[in-house]
C-alpha cells in the first residue's frame, strides 16, 4: 500500500532523528562548556559568530551550483 504524500518516510524520520539528536548535544555542550572557554565578549566577535553559518552555507551552496551547471 503506497504511503500518503504528506507521511514522512522511514529515511526522512531517521534522518529528522539525528538532527535532533546532534542539535541537542550542541546545545548542551554551549550551554555547559561555553561558560568555561576564555573568550571576551566583543562586538566583531557576535557578528563573526552569528555570520559565519550563513557565509558558510553560501559558498557551498555557490560551489554545489558552479559544479552541476560545469
Amino acid at each position: 500500500m503506497p504511503q500518503p504524500e504528506n507521511s514522512p518516510s522511514p529515511n526522512s524520520l531517521g534522518f529528522l532523528l539525528k538532527v535532533l539528536g546532534l542539535s541537542t548535544i550542541l546545545s548542551a555542550a554551549i550551554k555547559y562548556l561555553g561558560p568555561l572557554l576564555p573568550i571576551s565578549s566583543s562586538n566583531p566577535l557576535a557578528l563573526g559568530v552569528a555570520l559565519t553559518p550563513s557565509l558558510v552555507l553560501g559558498g557551498l551552496l555557490l560551489l554545489r551550483s558552479q559544479h552541476q551547471s560545469g
